[in-house]
């Protein structure tokens, strides 16, 4: 026996070799991370893949979107005639898009609508867009595809405008080659018919484009304050209405003039109170005379006459005493549009129109507008405010009976219907001078005879000043060197005369044949209360009635009663002309300051609520910033018009914009 065959272990069979070698393998560790790798280079791939599929297929559906949204606004252009469909411009679009160029992308033809009416145009399409993917084929998804849908329309459901039109006493004045005024009143008018009309194959408005009636105008005209009909007044509450013909609470009549001092804590919204009291101006004339007052003259040689009739035939506003309220004077703030100069009455021409879908009322009112009064343009947005406001739905329904008018104004967050004023001025704020509340209604201490004479009353316990002193009371005071009764309380000064002789010795009243004073105390201008109630009487004087102080005003300037019934009474504390005018007037809202600061707060206020304000500035001396900030933001909304020759195209302009074009969907 081989001595190897007994030290030698037997040869392991092949099989076990291979478990070895697999075992090692499993073992080994080295260069399993390729495989991992591998793996996540097939996952990032196709992530990228989608992303790349993703992105063209969005890149070709924006391209077709962005087509639609040009061609349904081309085909939704109010200005094509309706023969010229939406469908037929859509198309024509479409086709020459060009966008079938590229072989991977799918374009399919758009299905197209709407419809086109003098008033109104609409167009709709919607299409589909296909991308063949490159990527996603793999994951068995060899397109995508998706619609896109374009409408656009030009013409909404309801428009509400209020022209906001200044009518103060400069626009009487030359701009360009006419007069400012006359500019306004074609503007305006012109405004209202590109608002409402197109034009035909002859360039002129003919052709209806509110069929439907969905456009209401209103105006709002302003100068020193805002006057309103007086069926608006009566749907408010209201303080210091004016008494006529001595009965209370009529308000001023011959013509009607009504004007509010509407609160300047309302200024920051749109709805005004018709329950809360609001206070009444006083149509006052403020005149006052730039010279020395002179209270010893008089109208005439008896002195203290006025007229009885309220249209007073004065035509100079410094008349020879100021004693005629000049009823077309820039001062008195609550103004009427008559002229009296004129057969005609025009009184109604400056008053608020309410809105309405028919255009010939007001376009014959703007025709009248009559420049008069200052500038308070803060108080005309207060209005255009308050009436296009949804508050003022209750004075619609009771005012107006016109059936398009039919609920309006509409909800302010109403997204059919655009509500829009138009604000316009050729100035900048100018506080007017007013009466103040004590002095607006009410007894006053002043009668009137059945001639047309007034006197005033000095009592204990008067009002308004009245409470002085007579000049024959008190120690060592007597009138003229005469000693009256006491119960001569009622100073006339149509008795007075010019200059007075004083007494000597025993002389009988009023026949004294001492110095000559001018100014003196007349004792004959003082006459003694008859009948009961205590009441003055002089000769001719006829019934003798006391005046509400609405009714002063009604008869007399401010400055008339100041130098006449006081200051020539000769009653102590009277003679200061500035004391006692101040009295009775102060200046309205504060100054310019002030009236900026309620405009720019009101303004806000409207553009919160969705109003669009359009500014028109007329003049090339006129500070643009209070308008301008007072304008809807954007371009578009503000125009500075240098002469009135140009104020027309600004408000055709505008009227065009109200109509603009926008996509809806």
């Amino acid at each position: 026996m081989d001595s190897d065959m007994l030290t030698k272990p037997d040869a392991r069979p092949a099989f076990a070799h291979l478990a070895r070698k697999f075992s090692q393998f499993r073992s080994d560790e080295g260069g399993s991370i390729a495989i991992f790798i591998a793996i996540l280079f097939v996952m990032i791939l196709m992530i990228g893949g989608i992303a790349v599929d993703t992105v063209r297929f969005e890149m070709r559906r924006v391209a077709l979107q962005e087509t639609l949204d040009r061609a349904t606004l081309a085909a939704a252009n109010i200005s094509l005639p309706p023969s010229t469909t939406p469908q037929s411009v859509v198309t024509e679009w479409f086709t020459k898009a060009g966008l079938g160029n590229e072989l991977t992308v799918d374009y399919f033809p758009p299905t197209v609508g709407g419809y086109a009416t003098t008033s109104k145009r609409e167009a709709t399409a919607r299409a589909t867009v296909r991308s063949y993917n490159h990527f996603m084929q793999m994951l068995d998804m060899p397109y995508f595809e998706g619609p896109a849908v374009s409408v656009a329309s030009q013409g909404i459901a309801k428009v509400e405008v209020f022209l906001v039109l200044d009518i103060t006493g400069s626009m009487s004045g030359t701009s360009g080659t006419t007069t400012k005024i006359a500019a306004l009143r074609q503007a305006a008018s012109n405004f209202l018919t590109v608002l409402k009309y197109s034009k035909d194959t002859s360039g002129n408005y003919t052709i209806d484009k509110d069929p439907d009636d969905l456009i209401s105008i209103g105006m709002v005209p302003y100068s020193s304050n805002v006057n309103i009909p007086v069926a608006l007044r009566d749907q408010f509450t209201v303080s210091n209405l004016s008494s006529w013909d001595y009965v209370a609470n009529q308000g001023v009549k011959n013509p009607d003039t009504n004007c509010f001092e509407i609160p300047e804590s309302t200024y920051d919204s749109l709805a005004l109170s018709r329950t809360t009291p609001i206070r009444m101006a006083a149509v006052a004339d403020t005149y006052r005379p730039n010279t020395d007052p002179k209270p010893t003259i008089t109208t005439n040689t008896d002195g203290g006459t006025v007229a009885l009739n309220f249209r007073s035939s004065l035509t100079s506003a410094s008349g020879t005493t100021g004693s005629v309220p000049y009823k077309k004077s820039n001062d008195v703030y609550c103004n009427h549009g008559d002229n009296f100069s004129t057969g005609a009455d025009e009184s109604g021409s400056n008053l608020v129109a309410l809105p309405s879908t028919d255009i010939v009322a007001l376009k014959a009112q703007i025709a009248q507008l009559n420049p008069r009064g200052t500038t308070s343009i803060a108080v005309g947005m207060r209005w255009g405010t308050a009436l296009i406001d949804e508050s003022a739905s209750t004075i619609y329904s009771n005012l107006i009976s016109e059936t398009a008018m039919a609920g309006r104004p509409t909800l302010n967050n109403d997204a059919a219907t655009r509500k829009v004023i138009v604000l316009m001025t050729d100035g900048t704020h100018v506080a007017s001078d007013y009466i103040l509340d004590a002095y607006k209604s009410g007894p006053s201490p002043i009668w009137r005879g059945a001639d047309g004479k007034l006197a005033i009353r000095y009592t204990s316990g008067g009002p308004a000043r009245t409470d002085g002193a007579r000049p024959w009371t008190g120690a060592g005071n007597t009138c003229s060197k005469w000693t009256l009764n006491t119960n001569r309380e009622f100073f006339v000064p149509h008795l007075k005369a010019k200059s007075v002789k004083q007494r000597v010795g025993t002389q009988a009243e009023g026949s004294g044949s001492g110095s000559d004073i001018t100014g003196a105390c007349d004792p004959l201008s003082w006459v003694a209360a008859t009948g009961a109630p205590a009441a003055p009487s002089w000769s001719g004087s006829g019934t003798v009635r006391q005046l509400d102080w609405s009714e002063v005003w009604r008869y007399v300037r401010v400055d008339w009663v100041v130098q006449q019934l006081y200051m020539r009474s000769g009653v102590v504390g009277t003679s200061n002309y500035a004391t006692i005018y101040n009295m009775f007037v102060g200046n309205f809202m504060s100054g310019t300051a002030n009236m900026n600061s309620l405009l720019n707060t009101n303004c806000t206020a409207a553009k919160t609520a969705g109003v669009e304000i359009f500014g028109i500035v007329l003049g090339d001396d006129v500070s643009t910033g209070p308008i301008m900030s007072c304008s809807s933001p954007g371009t578009g909304y503000f125009y500075h018009v240098l002469t009135a020759d140009s104020l027309n195209s600004a408000f055709e302009d505008i009227a065009a914009r109200i109509s603009d074009l926008k996509l809806t969907q």
